[in-house]
């Protein structure tokens, strides 16, 4: 009788324990349920606001000018046209200005990239008076408004090719020359990116290259760089987008050889300038869908980029977060 009874008390004290588990895995699946639907929920709304402009300016640019404020067209045109990718080509000058875009923004990216990467080497790894200033100088650099430099910039260049002859206006040397001395656009945050990945990086992987032979310099080309792969292709690729996508620099530095994002901000005035190559003047659908395709054709080149480094940009990005 005791033995029934001893069973009959452990199963009332395991009941309880039973249904409390029970209430912690359910209240746990409700809460994975819940962090999921808000990640579908972010998702579609990030990609809406990123996807529906490119989709629009996509649609738009294979429309006839009929069809472009036409209520009744939505997505599908009811006339395919190649008509206005011509027509922004030649208002852009899209061959030379393409050439132009590619030539500073990659030059600058590289320039940029290796100035960062050494100063935010020199940051995280040497202890001198004044460090911690020197840091939070650069990055209050991103507190100063480009306005604030690029005049004093600007007057230094051309006063140097009046002195020296050497040409530097319409050509990528003041951009170039910024990036290299590390005052390029967002140059503050690409240091701090370095400096936070190379704080994170062990010790002994410098200490064995001394060990070695190995000076600083050398133990920083032989070691660091080779590990810096992942961020080197993160400030690569921010780099180049900052600077592809710069239109306030650019217009001063270049005039009349200007890159794609200048000339897609004079696009306008220049339809309203003048007229087609036929004499006929543009219309409101033609300027809108010009534009559109102007920007289209602006940002194709970076998305070409995207589209073969998406992967190992993610992973990248991964890798400094958690560095960081």
């Amino acid at each position: 009788m005791s033995v029934f009874t001893g069973i009959a008390d452990q199963a009332k004290n395991t009941a309880p324990k039973k249904a409390g588990m029970d209430s912690v895995l359910f209240r746990k699946k409700l809460v994975e349920k819940l962090i999921a639907f808000f990640r579908i929920f972010l998702i579609i709304g990030l990609s809406f606001v990123i996807l529906y402009p490119v989709l629009y300016m996509l649609s738009v640019s294979f429309r006839a000018s009929a069809d472009v404020l036409d209520p009744a067209v939505v997505w599908i045109p009811r006339t395919f046209t190649l008509e206005n990718y011509k027509m922004a080509a030649w208002l852009l000058d899209y061959q030379k200005s393409l050439v132009t875009s590619l030539l500073m923004a990659v030059l600058c990216a590289v320039l940029q990239c290796f100035t960062c990467s050494v100063t935010g080497y020199g940051f995280a790894r040497f202890n001198f008076k004044g460090r911690t200033a020197l840091l939070l100088g650069a990055l209050a650099t991103l507190l100063v408004p480009i306005q604030t430099t690029m005049m004093p910039l600007y007057n230094s260049f051309v006063q140097f090719t009046h002195h020296t002859g050497i040409p530097t206006i319409d050509t990528p040397i003041p951009m170039a020359v910024s990036a290299l001395f590390g005052v390029g656009l967002k140059a503050g945050l690409f240091i701090f990116i370095f400096f936070q990945f190379y704080k994170g990086m062990p010790m002994e992987l410098e200490d064995a290259a001394y060990i070695d032979g190995c000076g600083p310099i050398k133990a920083y080309f032989r070691i660091m760089i080779p590990n810096a792969g992942a961020m080197f292709l993160v400030v690569f690729l921010l780099s180049l987008v900052w600077y592809w996508n710069d239109d306030y620099a650019s217009v001063l530095y270049y005039p009349s050889n200007a890159p794609l994002s200048v000339g897609l901000s004079n696009m306008a005035n220049k339809i309203l300038a003048s007229a087609k190559p036929d004499g006929t003047a543009y219309t409101q659908a033609d300027t809108m869908a010009y534009l559109k395709t102007g920007a289209l054709l602006c940002v194709a080149p970076i998305l070409a980029v995207y589209a073969v480094l998406q992967r190992r940009f993610t992973k990248s990005v991964i890798t400094s977060g958690i560095v960081g």
